[in-house]
């Protein structure tokens, strides 16, 4: 992420990095029947590491977050856990008919390594193959979240596919490539797709935010000369965390008249970089490197996580 892009991205390990597969207790029961009932509260000293994704359910509107060892939600009395497909997610995120991720699957299923797109349900609950099983670990895609298209950059060649910018129009079961002209310049480290146009595109990273109306094939600035380290996606907006002189604050951006508003984060530990942030209209959810959640609701930051730490 720190030197130019010439159609591949320099990432930064600090934000996402590659993770090993967890041998989490599991059981690979995925009934269509299976509700949040199943879900279980996280007991004794058990530590959350590598978050890899945020969001908020859609139906019950509760925190959910991807660890190294499965999905976890936040209830009013703590965090809870499923414990089915307690798989190592990568690129996850929560879309309206349920979520997409990548990643390593837990050694105790029969999922193959890595897991290519997966397609989740009821909460994690029902987790379908959409494609690449065993060929690619995306830790760069995002989805639509009412639209579903898919938003990836693959960083190791499949038995069909070579590295570099994909999208997918139906759900993750085929890619066709992104042009992706007008970014030789950028610096790049992430990808966000717009909550509610299929052909809207972000790429985001020091240099500021790009933006692509075409599905990707060309871009131009959208913000410019900010050191942008996360961006969330909602309807007609977008909400980022930019660094200035060490220190970061958050913006709203209006897409429909580019207008912008700042909003305060809240006070972060020592070192600790925002990596990921959920947007659901007034309500945001934020991840920092060092595994902390924070939600901001009802007109205030609330501390969920405090540096991986459940009790």
């Amino acid at each position: 992420m720190k030197r130019t892009l010439m159609l591949s991205l320099a990432l930064t390990p600090l934000l996402l990095s590659a993770c090993g597969a967890e041998e989490a207790p599991s059981d690979t029961n995925q009934s269509e029947s299976a509700t949040t009932d199943a879900w279980q509260r996280v007991e004794g000293d058990e530590m959350v590491s590598h978050i890899h994704g945020a969001g908020f359910w859609q139906d019950d509107e509760r925190p959910v977050i991807a660890t190294h060892a499965g999905l976890m939600e936040y209830r009013e009395d703590g965090w809870y856990t499923l414990p089915t497909n307690r798989h190592d997610y990568m690129g996850f995120e929560v879309v309206e008919d349920g979520f997409y991720a990548s990643g390593h699957p837990d050694r105790r299923t029969d999922f193959k390594n890595p897991l290519g797109v997966m397609h989740g349900k009821n909460h994690g609950a029902v987790l379908e193959s959409r494609s690449l099983e065993g060929e690619a670990d995306f830790h760069y895609m995002s989805a639509g979240y009412a639209t579903g298209t898919l938003y990836v950059y693959l960083e190791e060649a499949t038995s069909e596919l070579e590295p570099g910018f994909y999208r997918s129009i139906d759900g993750g079961s085929s890619f066709e490539p992104m042009q992706v002209q007008g970014i030789e310049e950028a610096q790049v480290a992430g990808i966000v797709a717009d909550a509610t146009d299929a052909e809207r595109v972000f790429f985001y990273g020091p240099s500021g935010i790009l933006v692509s109306n075409d599905s990707g094939d060309s871009f131009e600035p959208l913000v410019e000369a900010e050191q942008v380290v996360t961006v969330g996606a909602d309807e007609g907006q977008l909400a980022y965390v930019r660094q200035t002189d060490g220190s970061f604050e958050g913006v709203r951006f209006n897409l429909d008249d580019e207008s912008t508003e700042t909003f305060n984060l809240p006070e972060l530990q020592a070192d600790a970089v925002p990596i990921e942030l959920a947007v659901k209209e007034e309500r945001m959810l934020l991840v920092t490197s060092d595994n902390s959640v924070y939600e901001f609701t009802d007109g205030e930051w609330e501390m969920r996580l405090n540096k991986g730490e459940l009790n």
